[in-house]
């Protein structure tokens, strides 16, 4: 039983809506520039990825434009957008609709801010709402609300895995006959003085780059030194495949496969041999029923830690043996920044769009190669391609491993 994709919407750092998503993705247009949403001179890294001319009236009444947190306004944004494409002008069937959205810090800039009014004006001036906002489940509930799904609505918070773990449940939910309809994705919005500042303080973000924003996020580059955080979100529409081609909708791609594991070894860190990272994408390989050879592409989750990239470049090898060097590679972080649990669907986004459009984005900023880093990473600009199998990784804290393997629907109503 197929799932499939049948709409799409994303607000990030290099644009919001997918026809400008879509134009920067292919000309490699950076989304890192100085931190603007408060004053970071006090920090290391000064620069991240926001999304910028956002305007909350766009899709929202004024009330929850002015009140909701922005990691809800950009989820309930991006929905709305994937419904518009999707083609669904009403629900058939509410108590058949889910909502499973991925997010790692939820609200967690909203509780800072709420704390600060706390503190600096008093209990009276903070937003009766706070109860209703400050869980993480407000992000699923408030989609629900405002698109009037009535079936599961659950927020999954499983780190920089989130949104990578809510769409394979979210297939889950479809393949089992519980739904007949989710939205499914992720959003995030750390970029607050705390949430950017434990980062920080870590030494985890680029550092050295306040100068040259666009040059910050460097993945598999040697001169890497951290990732860009960012903000965004992008969620999608997802059917059966027989319920979609029986209405006539347009297919982006099939989510064909799935697969999660966890280290269970350490917060901060993948566990070096790779065992468990490896495992969670040839399981996604063997549940889309694809071999190694048949993957044309994959988007790494190439944070651009010292770490990470060496890392995932032992496992890419393990898990394609012989053909891993001929498989281009990219890391879309290069562009629109970490947007931890959000990273994994809005690099779904640029993946189905680079498989649409014939092209695989490109890794920005690789300008020293790493030789730890020796695969075909599709360095500086985008390469013309087709795609048919791609895979998509995800790491996160906690020691999680995540994969999706999509592929192009070859016989779906254009």
């Amino acid at each position: 039983m197929a799932v499939v994709i049948t709409g799409m919407g994303c607000v990030a750092p290099i644009g919001i809506g997918l026809p400008a998503f879509s134009e920067s993705l292919r000309a490699g247009v950076s989304g890192t520039g100085p931190v603007t949403q408060f004053d970071a001179r006090s920090y290391g890294c000064q620069v991240a990825a926001e999304v910028r001319d956002f305007r909350p009236s766009d899709f929202l009444a004024l009330r929850e434009a002015r009140s909701l947190p922005r990691v809800a306004q950009l989820g309930v944004a991006a929905a709305r957008m994937a419904i518009d494409d999707a083609r669904i002008p009403q629900w058939e069937d509410p108590q058949r609709v889910a909502v499973l959205l991925g997010s790692s810090g939820g609200p967690a800039s909203y509780q800072f801010e709420q704390g600060l009014i706390f503190l600096e004006r008093g209990l009276r001036r903070m937003s009766p709402m706070f109860p209703a906002y400050a869980h993480s489940g407000c992000i699923a509930s408030e989609c629900a609300i405002e698109f009037g799904a009535k079936g599961p609505v659950l927020t999954v918070s499983s780190a920089c895995t989130s949104s990578t773990d809510a769409l394979g449940l979210a297939r889950a939910l479809l393949e089992g006959g519980m739904v007949d309809v989710v939205l499914s994705g992720g959003t995030e919005a750390p970029l607050a003085p705390v949430p950017f500042g434990a980062f920080d303080r870590i030494g985890a973000m680029a550092q050295g780059f306040n100068d040259r924003p666009e040059a910050a996020s460097r993945p598999f580059s040697a001169d890497r030194s951290g990732f860009v955080l960012a903000e965004g979100a992008a969620v999608f529409v997802l059917e059966r495949r027989e319920s979609a081609l029986a209405r006539g909708a347009r297919i982006h791609g099939e989510i064909a496969g799935y697969g999660a594991t966890c280290d269970a070894d350490n917060h901060f860190t993948q566990e070096e041999s790779g065992d468990e990272a490896v495992r969670a994408s040839t399981q996604a390989l063997a549940d889309a029923g694809v071999t190694a050879e048949q993957v044309d592409y994959v988007n790494a989750h190439g944070t651009a830690t010292p770490q990470n990239d060496a890392f995932e470049t032992r496992v890419l090898h393990r898990i394609f043996g012989d053909v891993a060097s001929t498989i281009p590679v990219s890391s879309s972080k290069s562009l629109f920044g970490h947007a931890l649990g959000a990273g994994g669907a809005l690099e779904l986004v640029a993946t189905l769009i680079g498989m649409r459009e014939g092209f695989v984005p490109p890794t920005l900023n690789l300008d020293q190669p790493d030789p730890e880093c020796d695969l075909d990473y599709v360095a500086h600009s985008a390469r013309p391609a087709r795609v048919d199998v791609a895979l998509s990784t995800s790491f996160g804290f906690g020691a999680r491993n995540a994969a999706l393997v999509v592929k192009r629907d070859l016989d779906a109503a254009a």
